[in-house]
């Protein structure tokens, strides 16, 4: 058996891994002939009307400034009482690349926390917010003119050979997110409630419960944050103080890398960390799974430097950030799950005593679950469920808020992803999610898939002909691994939901292991000639370009309608948007990209503060009104639903719900798939007999309705 303790050859390893790659990436792009060949690419690809004169590039220029320069004021605020906690805390941090985002994910997560306890107060208010940025700012000025501190210069290793290709890549992707972010905010859950809640906080001081919004009691810590964004910059700030997260991960994805899996290059490591697809998009909107990744990755970073040292401060800032995980995702969770279990595992093995290492592991998920328990305890007393309405089926919750009905509905938009969870299905999908992303909401390109199992060649040496370097990092490279490996089974499970949004938190860790696994084939290709190991570089290089926007349409595999070009594959970025330049009006860009904005514009000068408004529409509650129901809640539903000649009944439903509008999204049936049966003449609020007997209407486009319910005209009014 000497052949698998010393692992295969170097030549077995070239071959191996150049077909690996090579059947993973051709079976990926195998479309790419009916994009090029047959003329269905859009290049380049750009959103928004081709008026080279850029008419609104002033608007788009001031827009820019203003946020660029607001999101930099919010972020140096935040790294400022980071590095105070790091230096409280005396975690040593290696260098800019762990230290920055340490600061800044501690930073943030304070000032986040800061702002629970101004809406406790009732001061949770545009001109308290800005007041503390303000004191900060004048406490860093006055701290550095009069204790004339010497800033530490931390050195970056020396960027030579392939890692200059590395870092000439990993710049692309941070030019595209910062263009598309400075659009104004369009994503569905960015207007539904990132920002749309923290809108409604700043306005009246507090935490409001919307109980028509099941989204009301989520964990809101970066909706706090995004509320800085609001009150000192506007929305665009709040999606930059998004987008930062970006190259703050890469930077922890950079660390990991280099202190974990040498000789692999940290630079290869960030730039396909980068350019993932889905990541990228992330960071173009007020989404937060790439904040929960940050927080995650961070974490990760802490568990690992304990498991180094056993010293308790680590695993102190493990706790502070799983608990800005949990305070972000419910999804966070899962991650403290695993990383209770191996903390236990890995300490047990260590020390080969099961009640310290459960202690251990006891405390990290004690202390993690301290920090969103404020959202759990609101969740708890509104609901009579601490994690609403996750676990629907054990606490129940009011009758007005959430029902079966509704849980039945969620579930069957959760079933629209993936494959059904048989036996097969589960063990094929790495494969499946790589080639067939649409099923998935999104795509981590093919290179993980590509790179990641070349890692497991790196585990198989025998240790007894390398240094303790080596073995420490083979040890690291197998937690990381058995991190990946029990995210993606729980993610695969009932628990969690096919969309790849929800698999970011680990895509930290999967770059660290491709890096891992691109060296050594790199490594053992390099042994059969220099000139291979160019060409495997030069390949990667393509493939890291190929994740980027431009791209996009060699992602897409099962086009809808490849005649027209128009894609499915969502969660990625379609277009360049040309409002960032000027091309076109930053209000025109809102009200071409959402179907309602013309009518909520129309209609919100007409409304008195006791109007509400039944709507068939969604994602536009950020540029709506508070006082808005939609049909989906329960309240409504059943006035919403009900069938022609049941008018009488659906109206005293309104009435009750104290409903004074109706808005109508013309498209909304069709985007919410309603059998093509349905029409809205299948609708007791909506058929035209209802229209002309009871409403007044008060605007009306090609794509929305808005009409004044006349109260006077019925029959029981007269």
């Amino acid at each position: 058996m000497t052949w698998l303790r010393a692992g295969p050859s170097a030549r077995a390893v070239a071959l191996w891994a150049a077909a690996w790659i090579a059947l993973i990436c051709g079976f990926y792009y195998r479309q790419i002939w009916r994009v090029v060949v047959a003329g269905l690419w859009p290049w380049p690809m750009l959103d928004g009307p081709r008026d080279a004169s850029l008419p609104y590039v002033g608007e788009a220029l001031r827009s820019a400034a203003t946020s660029i320069v607001t999101s930099a004021v919010l972020v140096v605020a935040a790294v400022v009482v980071g590095l105070t906690i790091i230096r409280v805390g005396r975690w040593e941090l290696d260098g800019a690349a762990e230290r920055l985002p340490v600061a800044a994910s501690l930073g943030i997560g304070v000032l986040a926390y800061l702002g629970l306890a101004l809406a406790a107060l009732g001061a949770y208010r545009m001109w308290v917010l800005r007041a503390i940025v303000a004191g900060i700012g004048v406490a860093v000025l006055v701290w550095t003119a009069l204790a004339r501190p010497t800033w530490r210069r931390s050195r970056m290793p020396r960027v030579t050979g392939t890692d200059r290709v590395w870092l000439v890549v990993a710049t692309l992707p941070l030019g595209f997110a910062l263009w598309a972010a400075l659009a104004p905010v369009v994503d569905y859950d960015a207007v539904w409630y990132h920002l749309h809640f923290p809108r409604v906080f700043l306005a009246h001081g507090r935490l409001v419960d919307l109980r028509a919004e099941y989204v009301s009691l989520y964990p809101m810590m970066w909706e706090l944050w995004f509320g800085y964004g609001l009150a000192v910059g506007g929305a665009t700030t709040a999606t930059l103080l998004h987008s930062i997260t970006l190259p703050l991960t890469a930077m922890v994805v950079f660390a990991m890398t280099r202190r974990y899996a040498w000789p692999a290059s940290p630079w290869f490591a960030a730039a396909l960390f980068l350019t993932t697809p889905t990541v990228l998009w992330d960071a173009t909107t007020p989404y937060v799974d790439l904040a929960f990744t940050l927080h995650v990755a961070v974490a990760l970073v802490a568990l690992l430097r304990y498991h180094e040292t056993e010293r308790a401060r680590w695993v102190v800032l493990a706790a502070i950030q799983l608990g800005f995980a949990l305070a972000t995702k419910h999804v966070g969770l899962i991650v403290l799950a695993i990383v209770c279990a191996g903390m236990l595992v890995a300490r047990w093995q260590t020390g080969r005593r099961p009640w310290p290492a459960f202690r251990v592991a006891a405390a990290l998920g004690a202390a993690s679950l301290l920090v969103p328990l404020p959202w759990y305890i609101r969740a708890w007393q509104l609901t009579g469920d601490p994690v609403f309405p996750e676990l629907f089926g054990i606490f129940g919750a009011p009758a007005d808020r959430w029902d079966e009905q509704t849980r039945a509905g969620l579930q069957r938009f959760f079933a629209r992803f993936g494959r059904p969870r048989t036996v097969l299905n589960q063990l094929t999908l790495p494969w499946d999610m790589t080639m067939h992303a649409e099923r998935y909401a999104g795509t981590l390109g093919p290179l993980f898939l590509a790179l990641v199992p070349l890692a497991l060649l790196r585990l198989w040496r025998s240790s007894d002909h390398h240094t303790r370097r080596d073995r420490g990092s083979q040890h690291t490279l197998g937690l990381l691994t058995a991190f990946a490996f029990a995210y993606l089974v729980l993610w695969a499970s009932p628990l969690a939901s096919f969309q790849v949004r929800w698999l970011l938190a680990v895509t930290p860790a999967l770059a660290v292991l491709a890096a891992a696994g691109y060296e050594r084939a790199s490594a053992s290709v390099a042994e059969t000639g220099s000139g291979a190991a160019r060409a495997l570089a030069a390949g990667m290089a393509v493939l890291l370009v190929l994740n980027l926007p431009p791209f996009t349409p060699l992602h897409e595999h099962e086009r809808r309608d490849w005649d027209s070009g128009a894609g499915w594959l969502s969660h990625v970025v379609h277009g360049m948007p040309l409002v960032t330049v000027g091309a076109e009006s930053r209000e025109g860009y809102v009200r071409r990209l959402v179907p309602t904005y013309a009518a909520w514009t129309a209609a919100r000068p007409l409304l008195s503060p006791a109007a509400r408004v039944l709507t068939w529409s969604g994602g536009d509650h950020f540029y709506a009104t508070e006082s808005r129901i939609w049909v989906f809640t329960p309240a409504a539903r059943a006035a919403a639903t009900a069938p022609p000649g049941d008018e009488r009944r659906a109206f005293e439903l309104l009435r009750r719900l104290g409903i004074t509008h109706i808005l109508i999204d013309k498209q909304f049936l069709r985007a919410n798939a309603y059998d093509p049966s349905f029409t809205w003449e299948s609708f007791a609020l909506t058929n035209a007999r209802t229209v002309l007997a009871h409403y007044e209407r008060q605007y009306e486009d090609d794509r929305a309705v808005f009409y004044r319910i006349r109260w006077d005209s019925m029959p029981e009014d007269r």
